[in-house]
């Protein structure tokens, strides 16, 4: 890849798992630049990483711990290089919303592009997220919700349209603390014993948020879209790339997690997204998630995250580059038309084996299986750029671990 001509620059990452590594991949294929990845424990993608400094921080994930070391880091890196940028990025929930809840104190010290922590709450919490849909008149499932308050005094559960529904916390944040014995991070119900029973278990566990209730929208992995995209400083939407998700994790507490995405194209998704961010006022790095519901054949919207996609390098392989966007809004200042991404590749989060034979039979795995022939595919945590022999030996440990998973939960 030709690497931009720039101001130099330095990336700091919020996390230290597969998410960061496919930033700092990113970072240094375009720019040549190695990355700071900070977080609470370090974690197996960048572990040993020749791309990504790890640094972790007790108390990370509070409010002052995490000033306290993002001051300490600037302060770092001006005494070495006064006049160098330096651009934060959060990589996952927790960090996303605790940039943006400091986002103006942090501006002192780096370049960054994210919402403040008003509208952060206001779509990462799926209750408001379905009632700004609702205003901009974008589609999404028939919902209901229901609170800790409700469960306190006893009120029944019940359901917004007929079995099976789905459900899921509203506060993704606050459920990532919430432990029990068959927790997913979501679940479809098919009878209201069921429903009552997952109710009371997330609840007697602590979660003290609000439970989404939806209309199941019918279909395998092959009808969900997965978005990522990039909104300029200016409010202008820089990029937008699709992938869709041809299988996910099986493990309970990984459902969800995509484990491989075939990117491609679609001009209604494309244009609801772009008229949705740009009502908002959105800014910085934004995923969303959308099901193509068989009985009408429209696109549902389901959540926002404010931050790049736990599968976000799929764009990558798809020739948009995750990292190059941030630096042309914030160090080049240089913007352009709308980039809709259209390349059809392979992203795999799991070996080659495992999507042949554990993908669901249809169109879509016949496509992918074909351009994994054609070599047309790539991976998050699998560079020639890091041939680090620790990193490779503890990658390959959990390359070969899907084997083991998939076996045990298969369906």
């Amino acid at each position: 890849m030709t690497r931009s001509a720039h101001p130099d620059f330095q990336p700091v990452l919020l996390g230290t798992g597969a998410n960061a590594y496919g930033l700092a991949r990113g970072f240094f294929d375009e720019f040549g630049v190695t990355s700071l990845a900070v977080g609470s424990f370090p974690l197996t993608p960048t572990r040993h990483s020749r791309l990504v400094e790890v640094r972790t921080v007790d108390d990370f994930t509070s409010d002052s711990g995490f000033l306290r070391a993002l001051e300490q880091v600037a302060a770092e890196q001006r005494a070495a290089h006064p006049d160098r940028p330096l651009l934060l990025i959060a990589t996952g929930d927790t960090s996303a919303a605790l940039l943006a809840r400091h986002r103006d104190v942090l501006r002192q010290w780096y370049l960054t592009s994210t919402i403040d922590g008003d509208l952060l709450q206001r779509v990462v919490e799926k209750s408001s997220f379905y009632e700004l849909c609702a205003e901009y008149g974008i589609d999404h499932p028939i919902t209901s919700v229901y609170t800790h308050e409700q469960f306190e005094a006893g009120a029944p559960v019940e359901p917004p349209a007929a079995f099976p529904i789905a459900l899921k916390a509203s506060d993704s944040v606050a459920y990532l603390d919430c432990q029990f014995e068959g927790r997913r991070k979501a679940y479809v119900l098919e009878s209201q014993a069921e429903l009552d029973d997952v109710v009371e278990r997330i609840y007697t566990a602590g979660y003290p948020g609000a439970l989404i209730l939806q209309d199941f929208i019918p279909g395998d992995d092959s009808n969900m879209r997965v978005l990522n995209a990039y909104v300029n400083s200016d409010g202008s939407v820089a990029m937008m790339s699709l992938g869709r998700p041809l299988m996910e994790e099986w493990a309970p507490d990984r459902v969800g997690n995509y484990a491989a995405i075939v990117s491609g194209g679609e001009p209604e998704i494309y244009a609801q997204a772009a008229h949705l961010l740009t009502a908002l006022g959105y800014t910085g790095y934004v995923n969303l998630d959308v099901k193509r519901d068989p009985r009408d054949g429209s696109f549902k919207f389901f959540e926002i995250n404010p931050r790049p996609g736990g599968s976000s390098y799929f764009t990558t392989v798809a020739g948009l580059n995750m990292a190059r966007w941030i630096v042309l809004d914030l160090i080049e200042h240089r913007y352009a038309p709308t980039v809709l991404g259209e390349r059809h590749r392979v992203w795999l989060g799991v070996p080659r084996s495992i999507v042949r034979r554990y993908a669901p039979a249809g169109a879509l795995r016949d496509e992918a299986l074909a351009l994994i022939r054609r070599g047309e595919v790539g991976t998050t945590v699998f560079c020639r750029h890091d041939p680090s022999p620790r990193r490779t030996l503890d990658m390959l440990r959990y390359w070969l671990s899907f084997h083991r998973t998939y076996r045990r939960w298969a369906k």
